[in-house]
């Protein structure tokens, strides 16, 4: 078997001192950074994955996925770091850290090649002392590495395409609202747990059938949810999670915990940049889940619906060979594996697209989120009709934005109608107390709102029925209907920072599904407070 030390070596390791930081309900959590440097005896284009392994008093494991960048170059190798590892040596339910292990992936000729070992990152005592550690990397103390990634076949993934391109109904495509409601029977936590139940009893009946869950979600703080994962894992069931790492570091919560002692593969995505495109922190933020081979749930919901049971979301599930390989493949690349490559059509009456997805056009290059909606934005004839949760000036690749087109669209005579979280489309700090007569006259626009809004685009800002200390807005879609006949959903924000996280979008043509969103939006609108900040209706 090929390993990866026969094209790369961990050279060096550091640690900072500690710093503060708080997680969004105000918890105080002291953690420190650090970085492994690498040099690699090839050229730039092989990349390096890093699987850092953190080991704690209660006989937990956590592991987080870390990715690399370039750092300096020959002609023949090159180096590279980390970016920011980010460790809490202390945990209040898992006691300190005893030691904290890495092993990495090398991605070479589209596969991935693990090293044969798991090197020591730092030990406790590192990671136990106040001021900063550096230390060179050895195979001293070093043992075997279990962990191992896999690609999906990439002509199998084009079969697929080609497939869905002819033959819509193969999706089994079904819109999903939460409309606020977690015990509504078409809420997509009955579909979620509906299908947890399934693959038990797949698993009990149909042994030789796949019957694996697979999770990628930013935010799985959902008791329901976590109790039935590890009652399907305790019944046989493969479960694996993938989420952003803060999700799964800055919590104390319970859940957490649970799913962190329940022998579940748990991985923390690390997904931080030094873009200055990025407005606030990358993360890890797909949402969408596998189960077996044949069923899927995308959309703009994490799992915490007994958290969060009021907001308003939407997305999608599938019934369909297909759709669950084409989500297999961005599942395996979160856990390191290789994305692979495939042509589409970006007129096709289906795309599934992903930020750092390998989805080419005829032309050879790749068709991502961002550029899907400003083509479909410009494309647009008669109407285009947002429910967003925010909007910023997402760009493309020669500087245009979404905020542009918007606006082109209008001076064109399309109609445009942005309905959005109202408490999001001001500045400052989110989190403050205000009144709603402070929220509604005493705070300044967002810049691209307030673009919008002298462009004469008609903007609805939406707010919960009832005051609250920090204002509520139920709205957290991320939807898009354009002429009534196309849609674009799924996890992704409209603004730069969605470029540069983990982020997917689903565009459907189809002007029956359409209809269903567009119904969504009239409820929303009828059922809401409602503050419309320009004329135009």
């Amino acid at each position: 078997m090929e390993f990866a030390e026969q094209y790369a070596a961990p050279t060096d390791a550091y640690l900072s001192r500690y710093y503060p930081r708080r997680n969004e309900f105000k918890e105080l959590f002291y953690l420190r950074w650090g970085r492994i440097r690498f040099r690699v005896e090839w050229g730039v284009d092989m990349n390096v994955k890093v699987v850092l392994k953190v080991f704690r008093e209660d006989g937990t494991m956590e592991q987080f996925l870390v990715h690399t960048d370039v750092c300096g170059a020959e002609w023949n190798r090159h180096w590279r770091e980390t970016r920011d590892i980010f460790i809490h040596p202390q945990a209040l339910h898992q006691g300190r850290i005893t030691c904290v292990k890495f092993a990495y992936l090398l991605h070479h000729q589209g596969r991935s090649i693990p090293s044969r070992l798991d090197y020591i990152f730092m030990d406790g005592p590192d990671v136990q002392q106040d001021g900063e550690v550096r230390r060179h990397v050895t195979e001293q103390w070093a043992t075997p590495n279990p962990y191992r990634t896999y690609e999906v076949d990439a002509g199998q993934l084009q079969r697929d395409v080609d497939w869905l391109n002819h033959h819509f109904d193969a999706l089994g495509l079904i819109p999903k609202f939460t409309k606020g409601q977690a015990w509504h029977p078409y809420h997509p936590k009955r579909y979620i747990h509906d299908q947890i139940d399934t693959m038990i009893w797949r698993r009990q009946t149909q042994p030789g059938r796949a019957c694996a869950i697979k999770v990628c979600v930013d935010c799985i703080d959902d008791a329901d949810f976590i109790r039935h994962l590890i009652h399907a894992h305790g019944n046989g069931v493969p479960v694996q999670c993938i989420v952003d790492w803060r999700k799964m570091t800055l919590t104390n919560s319970a859940n957490y915990l649970a799913l962190k002692r329940s022998g579940i593969e748990l991985i923390g995505e690390v997904c931080t940049t030094r873009d200055p495109l990025a407005e606030v922190a990358t993360d890890m933020h797909n949402k969408f889940i596998i189960f077996g081979d044949e069923d899927a749930i995308v959309g703009s919901f994490n799992i915490t619906f007994d958290r969060w049971g009021s907001n308003w979301e939407s997305g999608m599930t599938f019934h369909s060979y297909g759709v669950t390989r084409l989500l297999d493949n961005i599942f395996q690349a979160c856990r390191g594996g290789v994305i692979q490559r495939y042509g589409i059509d970006p007129l096709a009456p289906f795309n599934l697209l992903y930020t750092f997805g390998r989805t080419a056009m005829l032309n050879g290059k790749y068709y991502r989120p961002h550029q899907a909606i400003l083509a479909e934005v410009s494309r647009a004839r008669h109407s285009i009709q947002l429910c967003l949760f925010l909007i910023g000036e997402l760009r493309g690749e020669h500087g245009d934005s979404v905020v542009d087109a918007l606006i082109a669209a209008k001076h064109r005579g399309v109609y445009v109608r942005l309905i959005l979280n109202g408490h999001l489309a001001w500045e400052g700090d989110p989190a403050r107390e205000r009144s709603m007569h402070e929220e509604l006259y005493q705070r300044r626009l967002l810049p691209a709102v307030r673009r919008l809004q002298e462009a004469g685009i008609a903007i609805a800002l939406v707010y919960g029925v009832h005051d609250r200390a920090v204002p509520y807005s139920p709205v957290h879609s991320k939807q898009c209907v354009i002429d009534e006949q196309i849609v674009l959903d799924g996890s992704f924000n409209w603004y730069n920072t969605s470029t540069l996280s983990h982020d997917l979008l689903v565009v459907v043509n189809h002007r029956e599904i359409a209809q269903l969103y567009l119904e969504e939006a009239r409820q929303i609108l009828e059922g809401f407070r409602v503050h419309w900040i320009s004329l135009a209706r």
